[in-house]
């Protein structure tokens, strides 16, 4: 007697056995992503249009550091939005594609805009902005070029995250009314040399993933 536990075989269809179209069991449509205007997204693109209100804000600052503490506070809270929007897309809205795409790039607005917004005004040498950007470029262009030609994602690591947060310390406290030079200029130096370091790790870990890919994709 058969095991009622065991699934019938193949050939026990009559639709297989005699020929005919094997049925075809429906595919499950996968679920909507949600619309793109919702909350996280709205911060989203709300912390890159800070950056302008951070620099003009620097450049009225008036006696008493007022405007200048309005900025150190403004960065500090499109900062912290850079996690708060993560956490309510997964939460309660979901993660769309146009937030997967916007979320770095406003998170690359707001260090590079702070950071120009700074040296403009004097307060920070332009070398430090110019290695930055070019190392944010160069990372973007590496990740682009892996995802088109080889189909891979590269997520940010531990290296890139420490970068992020150092160049975060380093803003704020130049933005900071006050804060010495003794501060400012090693926590700088600090995020520049984080930010070279983490560009470095990041180009050996693409070369290492494209090898990984076309030598599976060799031996298969």
């Amino acid at each position: 007697m058969a095991d009622p536990s065991e699934p019938d075989e193949p050939a026990s269809d009559p639709e297989l056995l005699g020929g005919g179209t094997p049925r075809v069991q429906p595919l499950l449509d996968p679920p909507p992503e949600p619309h793109w205007f919702n909350v996280p997204n709205l911060l989203t693109f709300l912390r890159a249009l800070l950056v302008p209100v951070i620099l003009w804000l620097l450049a009225v600052d008036t006696d008493g550091d007022v405007a200048r503490w309005w900025a150190f506070g403004i960065f500090l809270f499109a900062a912290a939005t850079d996690s708060i929007d993560g956490w309510v897309a997964r939460r309660w809205h979901g993660v769309t594609r146009w937030g997967q795409l916007a979320d770095p790039i406003a998170d690359k607005l707001l260090i590079i805009g702070s950071l120009a917004s700074l040296a403009l005004v004097g307060d920070l040498p332009w070398w430090a902005v110019n290695v930055i950007v070019v190392r944010e470029l160069a990372v973007t262009v590496l990740r682009v070029r892996l995802v088109r030609r080889l189909g891979l994602v590269m997520a940010a690591s531990a290296w890139g995250k420490a970068k992020t947060l150092a160049q975060v310390v380093a803003v704020a406290a130049f933005l900071a009314p006050g804060m010495p030079g003794q501060i400012t200029t090693p926590l700088l130096h600090v995020a520049v040399a984080l930010t070279v370091w983490s560009g470095i790790e990041y180009a050996f870990r693409a070369g290492r993933l494209a090898r990984h890919q076309r030598n599976g994709t060799e031996s298969s």
